[in-house]
């Protein structure tokens, strides 16, 4: 199988469910950091991701073979491309791949592609 068609299908599974904040107990994503300031895994990122993959991208529910639950594996997808593909809105369309069944704050999708850019830091 070609490596190009398996990280097109792992950006596509990245966070392909949209997790129901109406019955979390989990606060909501914040965008009070400016993309341009430093980006904190803990504060900014992992928060989003917890919220909108995690129902679908845990240990326990890893659809598509996908789990994003730890620093090192959503870094790992964070370098590679797949996060930031996966999540980009298409200017056609208005939709991204994932989360499934909506789509990100552009303040959470410029959050993720700053972190990216500074160096994914588990900081």
């Amino acid at each position: 199988m070609p490596r190009g068609f398996l990280s097109a299908f792992l950006v596509f599974l990245c966070c392909s469910c949209l997790y129901d904040q109406s019955n979390s107990q989990l606060s909501p994503a914040s965008c009070s950091t400016s993309p341009s300031s430093q980006v904190s895994f803990s504060r900014d990122i992992f928060p989003i991701i917890k919220t909108n993959c995690f129902q679908c991208h845990d240990a326990k529910n890893h659809y598509g073979g996908i789990v994003i639950e730890t620093y090192t594996q959503i870094a790992e997808s964070g370098k590679s491309g797949e996060l930031y593909n996966s999540i980009q809105i298409n200017s056609s369309t208005g939709k991204a791949y994932m989360p499934k069944g909506g789509r990100l704050m552009d303040c959470e999708i410029a959050l993720i592609q700053a972190w990216i850019k500074q160096g994914a830091l588990n900081n």
